[in-house]
């Protein structure tokens, strides 16, 4: 499992070019639909990890280190990650991975070494850059969104504690990851020949056998997270489970 989904997204482009994108209407229209579909999304990623902060501030010192979902990383590691990604630049990332020789090696590195700090510390960092906006070229800005998203759950599961999700976010990052284009995220394959619909809210996408479930159990899933498999139904699940892992 790769735990860092937004910076293999930022894999894919070259992080400098957003900046001219920018103040260019026609590009923003290109490649995120439009202005607006862009500003609306920046502004949930910016919510949805106030949200996460909301629900970390309450924690004691043993659930800090609790195992998340990411394989290898405690909750601690994953919030070092969640800061990293908005503290250090992609490209500078990009380029210690490439003389690390391994990009998932060095994002635990720096997960890990970010997660070492007090608790305190690493919260209030998350605050100061919560409102931060960046996103890979090409994908936009629902990469951002899409990471928060399952990073909150990949921490708030373990601690048992209920769903902070964004409603219309996860409806977003669903549509993303089950549309064959979510780059860094979701192979095309996983979810090719399989309609996916959520039985806690309006949501459907794809054509073929049926894989049903909670909104967050099929996100959780199809960004390869199979503890949420239990909750899922539906004669296209076992084609799912053989394609994840």
């Amino acid at each position: 499992m790769t735990p860092g989904l937004l910076l293999t997204s930022f894999a894919l482009g070259l992080r400098h070019g957003i900046d001219g994108f920018k103040s260019n209407p026609v590009l923003q229209a290109f490649l995120y639909g439009s202005a607006m579909e862009r500003a609306a999304l920046f502004e949930a990623v910016g919510e949805q990890r106030q949200r996460l902060i909301g629900a970390l501030e309450g924690l004691g010192d043993e659930q800090w280190n609790v195992q998340s979902l990411c394989e290898k990383w405690r909750v601690r590691d994953v919030v070092g990650h969640l800061v990293s990604i908005l503290d250090i630049s992609a490209g500078r990332f990009l380029w210690r991975s490439f003389r690390a020789r391994s990009f998932d090696a060095y994002a635990a590195v720096v997960a890990r070494d970010y997660g070492s700090q007090d608790p305190g510390q690493l919260l209030a960092e998350y605050r100061q850059l919560a409102s931060k906006q960046i996103a890979p070229p090409i994908i936009g800005p629902i990469a951002p969104l899409t990471d928060a998203l399952v990073h909150t759950r990949d921490i708030e599961r373990p601690l048992g504690l209920s769903a902070t999700l964004n409603p219309e976010g996860l409806r977003a990052a669903l549509d993303f990851c089950s549309g064959g284009r979510a780059f860094g995220f979701v192979p095309r394959k996983r979810t090719e020949g399989l309609r996916f619909e959520a039985t806690d809210m309006d949501w459907s996408a794809g054509d073929g056998e049926l894989v049903s479930g909670p909104a967050e159990a099929i996100l959780l899933v199809v960004t390869n997270r199979p503890i949420a498999l239990p909750e899922l139904s539906g004669d296209g699940v076992e084609k799912l489970v053989n394609r994840i892992g």
